[in-house]
């Protein structure tokens, strides 16, 4: 069984830490339910008994912890001319699996959740402050964020100073009203190189009534062009909140390929100030299952703890499974080999009541038995899921 691991600084290893790793570095695991694991060294089976740790990643009973996909959300602000900060777009980025490449997720400020609080991105922040939004975003994403950043025009650009000027295409040009009948040309709209300022205009610049996804489309050209160009130096300028787990994310982007996307709108609504995007709930939920495998939960209990064992002598890691999983509203926390290697049919066990429904959901998407109700006294997770044979991959 192959995975990852938070990396040092210039190496990612793998994103399976075996439970025994827990006991002598005494990695926090309390966020993800499995505290008891790391204070004993020992884990209930899924037939609830108690038994040693297994370190051999072959054997029948290997159990290892995950850890979660790096992501970040990036919230890009501009300075209005009263010098209030204002929300202009936000990005949110996921490295893949493997550590090499990865997703950016681009959203326009006036996106908007009506099953949330109602209000854009933009009218949260002016409301509620950086605090308000990400709450926002959480919710809307089903997950948390490994990172959190802040960046105004300046910020990005200061941080991407050793890799400018970037080459991009700018499809028109920007301009600002001098008066009710005149405009003036701020940037003309071209493909080639662009140069620091020109890089920090594109990045925050609204053309006068044009609408916010415009501005989100640019920034998305900037990451593509950044990403594309950078060998993401080991030095970087000290800028506030931005952190080395950040510049780790961005060189994982870096390393392999990478798929931009805006994110998914369900219905456009025109209003007399502006554009406003209704997020599209069921799609993200889909675009977040697949590009964070292993979620950080938006907050404690927000996603329904889950042991994933091999019960055919395969690899439950590499499998549409986790997908599965993540858009049913669960997170695998743990992995690892059944007890044995002949499980003929799948088994969902479901260890708290509470979670049975994302249980029945992970079920039903899987197409495998209704879950099982199993209480344990000390159970380490919500849900357990033992696959068989008829989840194993064609040969």
């Amino acid at each position: 069984m192959t995975g990852r691991t938070g990396r040092p600084k210039s190496q990612r290893n793998r994103w399976l830490t075996p439970v025994f790793a827990l006991v002598l570095c005494g990695l926090a695991a309390t966020g993800w339910g499995v505290a008891r694991e790391a204070q004993d060294a020992v884990l209930a089976s899924q037939s609830g008994s108690i038994r040693s740790v297994n370190l051999d990643p072959e054997a029948p009973g290997f159990r290892a912890f995950t850890e979660p996909t790096p992501t970040a959300l990036v919230l890009h602000t501009a300075v209005t001319e009263r010098g209030r900060a204002e929300l202009v777009g936000a990005s949110f980025l996921a490295a893949a699996d493997e550590g090499r490449g990865g997703t950016v997720v681009s959203m326009p400020a006036t996106l908007f959740d009506e099953q949330g609080s109602g209000v854009s991105l933009a009218a949260e922040f002016d409301e509620t402050g950086f605090s308000g939004v990400v709450a926002a975003m959480k919710q809307l994403l089903g997950v948390g964020f490994s990172d959190v950043v802040v960046l105004d025009a300046g910020a990005w650009v200061t941080l991407m100073a050793p890799d400018l000027p970037l080459t991009m295409s700018l499809r028109t040009d920007l301009v600002e009203e001098v008066s009710a009948t005149e405009v003036r040309t701020v940037l003309v709209g071209r493909t080639g190189e662009f140069d620091p300022a020109d890089v920090a205009v594109v990045a925050s610049h609204v053309n006068p009534g044009e609408p916010s996804i415009n501005l989100a489309g640019r920034q998305q050209e900037i990451w593509r062009a950044w990403i594309a160009r950078t060998a993401v130096a080991d030095e970087r300028p000290e800028l506030f909140g931005v952190n080395e787990g950040f510049m780790d994310l961005v060189a994982d982007l870096a390393g392999g390929e990478v798929g931009y996307r805006m994110v998914p709108i369900r219905s456009t609504t025109a209003e007399a100030a502006d554009t406003r995007y209704q997020a599209d709930n069921a799609a993200i939920v889909e675009i977040i299952a697949q590009v964070v495998t292993f979620p950080i939960p938006p907050e404690p209990g927000g996603r329904a703890s889950v042991m994933l064992l091999d019960g055919t002598g395969g690899a439950v890691d590499d499998r549409p499974i986790l997908r599965d999983i993540v858009a049913s509203g669960g997170q695998v926390v743990i992995v690892g080999n059944a007890e044995s290697s002949a499980v003929p049919a799948t088994e969902i066990q479901v260890h708290d009541d509470q979670v049975a429904g994302v249980a029945r959901q992970i079920a039903e998407r899987l197409g495998t038995g209704a879950p099982r109700s199993v209480p344990l006294a000390e159970a380490t997770v919500a849900i357990t899921i033992v696959v068989g044979a008829d989840l194993a991959p064609a040969a």
